[in-house]
């Protein structure tokens, strides 16, 4: 059985997708692992920067996407997708070697969003039993597609909002990671996120599934595996490395989340950004200063290794 893990934020801009996928990557080069990443976000850019921007295009078109495991129950389709809306040897803009042959996609696509204002309105049948069956879609298709044996980690980017299609993720979930960069909106924003997820996502799930269609894959309490620091501000002359702004804030999230705000921390970058455009993993551009010269690639690294230990054990 996989440890499924989602990513996810309140706000944007956090390098949540970035994160998701250096993490992804990061499992399967360093740790041989199986890995799929499901994007949950009707934004796709976890998925464009896979796929490249054409490729994405035609899938979507053929219908290939996570939309699918929603589209049956708003009445689009009558029929519930098997394991072929998953992308194989997801990265697609390198020269393709063994390296990553084992992480493979579930894409999303732009009309995700109208798919969740679908879901809000859509009910069926006994009220209770709805608002299950709409929360458990995902588990649904993991065992109806034989998905999640297959793989050692399933990854879900999920959207800045913790709506239907993130509770998806969330009841399919053993944990989530939360990416912060040290800002005075992430010292209030990721306390709220984890008390939303212990005692109104997981609370409300726990009290339908006693009245719903059981489902082996619903995880009844998502744990938090860890915060993340993201997008660092680094300026050499200072004691801590760091900005005086992010140095402040940085010891705020210390103080508020302990052990649970794993190191290393990320910088920020134009490497990163710069990689991520090129569709290809930090891991790959160890020659170059602005990765390899800073060392990113290596703390992209370690980082999953902290964090692989932390998944492990949930």
């Amino acid at each position: 059985m996989a440890k499924r893990i989602s990513i996810i934020n309140f706000k944007g801009g956090v390098g949540k997708t970035t994160f998701a996928f250096q993490f992804a990557a990061g499992l399967v080069r360093y740790h041989d692992a199986r890995v799929l990443l499901i994007d949950m976000d009707h934004q796709s850019s976890l998925s464009i920067v896979c796929l490249t921007a054409p490729e994405w295009s035609t899938i979507v078109k053929a219908k290939l996407t996570v939309n699918e495991v929603f589209r049956p129950f708003i009445g689009q389709t009558s029929s519930f997708p098997d394991k072929t809306i998953i992308k194989q040897r997801a990265i697609k803009r390198i020269s393709y070697s063994t390296n990553y042959d084992k992480l493979d996609l579930v894409p999303a696509s732009l009309q995700l969003d109208d798919i969740e204002i679908d879901l809000t309105a859509s009910h069926h049948g006994n009220a209770i039993h709805s608002e299950w069956d709409k929360r458990t879609l995902i588990c649904r298709w993991l065992e109806e597609a034989n998905v999640d044996k297959e793989y050692d980690y399933i990854i879900f980017d999920c959207p800045p909002a913790t709506k239907i299609v993130s509770q998806n993720a969330i009841a399919a979930s053993h944990g989530y990671i939360i990416p912060v960069v040290p800002e005075a909106v992430m010292e209030r924003g990721a306390p709220h996120l984890a008390a939303m997820i212990k005692d109104g996502i997981d609370a409300r799930l726990k009290a339908l599934a006693s009245l719903g269609t059981k489902r082996k894959t619903h995880v009844p309490d998502t744990e938090l595996v860890g915060v993340v620091i993201t997008r660092i501000r680094t300026h050499g002359p200072a004691q801590s490395g760091y900005t005086d702004d992010h140095t402040r804030h940085l010891a705020s999230l210390q103080r508020q989340w302990g052990t649970m705000l794993i190191e290393p921390y990320i910088p920020e970058g134009t490497g990163i950004s710069q990689a991520l455009d090129d569709g290809v993993p930090v891991y790959e551009r160890s020659g170059t200063q602005n990765i390899g010269g800073r060392g990113l690639n290596k703390i992209y690294q370690n980082l999953t290794d902290a964090l692989k230990v932390r998944v492990d054990a949930l």
